[in-house]
């Protein structure tokens, strides 16, 4: 997000929009699976508008989460706008909080996508927990 402020108290135009769709994300996200976002990092994000109901691809979608740090895991739900990634550390989550907030990225049929961030702490009934590679019953991780 650009730092370009009218005033210390007054956002601009396009903070303003981003602000709006952040908050849109995070309503999506209880709304459509009960999971809230936290306000501290975590190794865990979510990303709104990044998921296979948006036309976004793994392909696309880790490449860009990769150059943030090292992937744990990466879920993307079928039919759903976001995804959830997690990564090694707190920190390297952090860092594609800050990196790609906001960003752009091309979907499958040319359209620009962007990407909204969130730090989540719980994931699914059990929360974020290691699973079996075999088993997908907890959703996720």
């Amino acid at each position: 997000m650009d730092s370009n402020h009218q005033s210390n108290y007054k956002l601009n135009k396009t903070e303003k929009k981003f602000l709006r769709k952040q908050i849109k994300a995070r309503h999506t996200l209880l709304r459509h699976e009960g999971i809230e976002t936290v306000s501290y990092a975590t190794q865990s994000l979510v990303v709104a508008n990044g998921g296979l109901g948006n036309s976004v691809s793994r392909s696309q979608l880790l490449p860009a989460l990769e150059k943030c740090g090292l992937v744990d895991a990466l879920l993307m739900p079928p039919n759903k706008p976001y995804s959830f990634v997690r990564y090694r550390t707190a920190d390297e989550a952090k860092k594609a909080y800050i990196t790609l907030n906001g960003k752009e990225i091309v979907d499958d049929l040319g359209q620009k996508i962007i990407l909204y961030l969130n730090f989540v702490e719980k994931v699914g009934a059990s929360g974020l927990t290691s699973r079996p590679h075999g088993s997908r019953r907890n959703y996720f991780f």
